[in-house]
């Protein structure tokens, strides 16, 4: 059975694409908890037996979020750049990679040091070392500050740094550095796209890339949950100002037109995966 690309997700409906990629599903246990996985129909994967919420999910469908997959096979495009800020073990960085192909390149940024391990081996276990960089640090609104990383118990996915300070349920508190996007792309003349999800830690990502945004109006896919922050319509203004309109993906795989005051005022507590288009694109 030959391969699927990421090109060819594209072009799929979202279940048309989620059985092509479980029909090619192949699962090897190595040893000491870590698995090899064959996911998005063609590349290899390392994940953790102890991982419930995510690794578990991916060794059994070969996918994760099929309708984001599925969103960003069809917007991203070769020689683009792309950030992928809160990479965990590295599905949407495979993607990217393979979408963006060796003409474009992918930031990663993944703060938890045992993710974080796999997470390269996985890169270079797929070839995509010259496409992908890694970057060990939590994105932040700063640089090189030693922020503390909570990762909950079975649920690294959802490992998150407490910018106010607070305490997290956590079965690991780590010191990790800190860095921001626009300290990241000082040196690059293009970034086209932005997939964020940092479980809360949103504000201070967005601070920390004003900057680039400014710069490069890039496409954003942020993971966008009211009830996590403090002042959710101040977020969401913010961006209002620099993009004009804000979409929401659907469970197709499309970005539809989202109105701020329902994102404000409905499904409290659901994570939403919200859509700022950008220059690059046309959604």
């Amino acid at each position: 059975m030959l391969d699927v690309t990421a090109a060819q997700l594209g072009m799929m409906t979202r279940e048309d694409a989620e059985r092509e990629i479980r029909s090619r599903v192949q699962t090897v246990p190595l040893g000491d908890g870590v698995i090899l996985s064959r996911v998005l129909g063609s590349h290899k994967m390392l994940l953790r037996a102890s991982d419930r919420g995510f690794s578990r999910h991916v060794m059994f469908d070969g996918y994760w979020e099929s309708w984001l997959t599925i969103f960003c096979a069809r917007t991203l495009q070769p020689g683009m750049v792309a950030f992928d800020v809160g990479a965990n073990l590295g599905y949407y960085t495979l993607l990217f990679a393979d979408r963006v192909g060796p003409t474009g390149k992918v930031i990663a940024i993944e703060p938890n040091p045992a993710t974080f391990d796999l997470l390269q081996e996985t890169v270079a276990l797929n070839g995509f070392d010259r496409t992908v960089t890694l970057v060990q640090a939590a994105a932040s609104d700063c640089s090189q500050e030693a922020l503390e990383l909570f990762v909950p118990f079975g649920e690294p996915k959802n490992a998150t740094v407490a910018f106010d300070g607070g305490a997290r349920p956590a079965e690991l508190r780590v010191s990790v550095p800190g860095v921001s996007i626009d300290h990241l792309t000082a040196g690059l003349e293009r970034v086209d796209f932005l997939k964020i999800d940092v479980e809360g830690a949103e504000p201070g990502v967005l601070r920390g890339m004003m900057g680039t945004i400014a710069r490069f109006k890039p496409t954003i896919v942020l993971e966008f949950n009211a009830a996590r922050y403090e002042d959710p319509a101040a977020i969401l203004q913010q961006m209002l100002a620099v993009y004009g309109s804000v979409g929401e993906i659907d469970f197709d795989g499309a970005c539809g037109a989202a109105d701020p005051a329902d994102i404000l005022s409905t499904r409290m507590g659901e994570d939403r995966l919200l859509c700022f288009p950008g220059l690059s694109v046309d959604i």
